[in-house]
């Protein structure tokens, strides 16, 4: 447990400490204590679909470091193995020999490319791997197809290692349902680490925001960042957004408490699409989006909000994708700047207007003294640094001191 806490903070440090390089034997026996325990966490995480799939998020980063930082050319192959099928991947000598394949000029370029850094320091190697187990790198021309199979270096799998890592965890996760109620002993071991991992991990995302619960946040978008209230207000008034400005405004409002159930009847209630849909049917369709936001469905990757350069570039960020004259009127008749009465002199407006094609965030920046009157001592670079200023000043979190106020504003 203390390691999956400690992992998200310093991924880096957790590998040193939790797995240091020492004789074989000894490691060994580390790696055993460990995979006891995470047994353990299976079955608690076979109690509960939020824990389910922090544990999988989690237990997929530390194999993916543990891939890089620790494991031999040797290891690696046989991991290869073991998560795809031994069917299923080649050496590349091996696809050569068995496709005669020795004078294919692509093979020799692509040989000569992944070897042309010393070995003792990147240990490159290129393996095979049959394209049904990798779909996501023919879709984004990741390596080199050849009669079926995709030839790149190691490190081009990894993610889709991982992603065929989690399958496998939540299979056994799955499997670990049918211990669960067989013996009393067990049970209340289960039952008594579950109660510890829901109060103590990181279940939310690795912005955890545990000062806000039970705050009703969303109740007072008085503290939402402008992004967030321009799409809150704009679906309150057409029950229409596009689906990425959905996703986000649906990672805001389950970041700041509102449950899965909550967010369900919202969508269901607002959405001009739901006229004469029932709220059965509902769940069924459009629900299973909003499920997936926290981890029930697909994948199981409990979702955090994007930062703000990634809103800028993938979803909605108004200094970007606002014209010059709508952002004008956005920024002096939103309902905050309306509510406090409060509006950007004409220099201050056309200062933000200025800068939001090449610094949107030093413009939201600039606007958030504008709407609360109160400075940043750091400017603005995640959704949640603005929701949680606001809500010191809306009196809604109490105001800390500063150190801690810049540690959260770094793990953001």
């Amino acid at each position: 447990m203390k390691l999956l806490e400690e992992l998200p903070q310093d991924p880096s440090r957790v590998i040193r400490d939790y797995f240091p390089i020492t004789e074989d034997r000894q490691l060994d026996r580390i790696y055993s204590e460990y995979r006891l325990g995470a047994y353990l966490l299976r079955l608690v995480a076979a109690t509960n679909r939020r824990l389910e799939a922090w544990l999988i998020e989690l237990e997929g980063d530390l194999f993916e470091r543990l891939y890089d930082d620790r494991a031999n050319p040797d290891e690696k192959k046989t991991i290869f193995q073991e998560l795809f099928g031994k069917e299923n991947v080649m050496e590349y000598e091996v696809f050569k020999y068995k496709n005669d394949e020795k004078d294919n000029q692509n093979l020799a370029a692509l040989y000569q490319e992944y070897h042309s850094r010393p070995r003792s320091t990147t240990q490159n190697f290129l393996i095979c791997v049959f394209f049904t187990q990798v779909p996501p790198m023919i879709s984004k021309r990741k390596g080199y197809l050849r009669k079926g199979w995709v030839i790149a270096n190691h490190k081009e799998f990894i993610g889709s290692l991982k992603k065929a890592f989690e399958k496998k965890l939540q299979i056994e996760i799955e499997n670990a349902r049918d211990l669960l109620g067989t013996r009393e002993t067990i049970d209340i071991a289960v039952k008594e680490i579950e109660q510890y991992v829901a109060k103590h991990a990181q279940i939310r995302s690795r912005f955890s925001e545990t000062d806000f619960e039970g705050k009703d946040l969303q109740s007072h978008p008085e503290i939402f960042p402008p992004c967030m209230i321009y799409l809150f207000s704009e679906f309150e008034k057409t029950g229409r957004l596009i689906h990425a400005y959905r996703l986000q405004l649906g990672f805001f409002l389950k970041k700041i408490g509102m449950t899965v159930d909550e967010q369900l009847h919202y969508w269901f209630e607002k959405s001009v699409d739901n006229v004469g849909v029932r709220f059965e049917e509902f769940i069924r369709t459009s629900g299973y989006q909003i499920r997936h936001l926290y981890g029930l469905e697909g994948g199981k990757k409990d979702y955090n909000i994007p930062k703000c350069s990634t809103i800028a570039t993938s979803y909605f960020c108004p200094f970007v994708h606002l014209a010059p004259n709508i952002l004008g009127e956005f920024l002096t008749q939103n309902h905050l700047v309306k509510r406090k009465s409060i509006v950007p002199s004409q220099k201050q407006l056309e200062r933000m207007i200025s800068l939001s094609s090449s610094n949107p965030t030093l413009a939201c920046s600039q606007y958030f003294p504008v709407v609360y009157g109160r400075s940043l001592y750091r400017n603005i670079a995640h959704p949640m640094q603005w929701t949680r200023y606001a809500s010191k000043v809306e009196g809604l979190l109490e105001e800390k001191s500063s150190k801690l106020a810049e540690k959260k504003d770094k793990e953001d």
